[in-house]
C-alpha cells in the first residue's frame, strides 16, 4: 500500500520538478543580449538620452559616418539641441552570433522627427557588438540610407 502511495504522489511531483526545471529560464544568450541593447539605445533615443545611448557604445567605437565614440556623443548632443530625432525603432533585426564574445546586428532603422509631422526615414543598419566584460557594446557601425 505504501509504495503504490509513493507511486501515486512521487511520480507526478518528480514529473513536475523536471517540467519546471526543463522550463526554468536559461542564461541570456549572446543574441538575446545583443538585441536587448540595440533596443536600449532605441528607447534612450527616443527618450532623448544621449547618455543612455551611449552606455552601450565602446570606447573603441568607431563608425564611417560618424566616427569615434566622442563624435557620436556630439552628434546626439546637436541632435537634442535642434529637436531632432524624435523616433527610433529598430526593425528586421537579425543577430549573428560570431563568438562568445562577439555578435553582427543588421536590420532597418527607422528615424523621425516631430517638427511638422513624423518622417520616418529607413536605414540599414549594420553594426558589430562586443562583449566587454559582460556587457555588449557597439564598437562599430554602418548606417545608410535605404533606397
Amino acid at each position: 500500500m505504501r509504495v503504490s502511495w509513493l507511486g501515486a504522489i512521487g511520480v507526478p511531483v518528480v514529473a513536475a520538478a523536471i517540467g519546471l526545471w526543463a522550463l526554468r529560464p536559461g542564461s541570456d544568450s549572446p543574441e538575446r543580449l545583443v538585441r536587448a541593447a540595440a533596443e536600449a539605445m532605441a528607447a534612450a533615443a527616443r527618450q532623448h538620452d544621449p547618455g543612455g545611448v551611449l552606455e552601450h557604445v565602446s570606447e573603441r567605437f568607431q563608425s564611417p559616418e560618424v566616427g569615434g565614440k566622442q563624435e557620436l556623443r556630439a552628434y546626439l548632443l546637436a541632435e537634442l539641441l535642434r529637436g531632432g530625432v524624435v523616433e527610433a525603432r529598430l526593425i528586421e533585426t537579425k543577430v549573428e552570433v560570431r563568438s562568445a564574445d562577439e555578435a553582427r546586428l543588421t536590420g532597418r532603422l527607422l528615424m523621425g522627427q516631430a517638427a511638422g509631422g513624423l518622417d520616418l526615414g529607413q536605414r540599414a543598419l549594420d553594426a558589430t557588438f562586443v562583449n566587454e566584460d559582460g556587457t555588449w557594446r557597439v564598437v562599430q557601425a554602418r548606417v545608410r540610407p535605404v533606397d
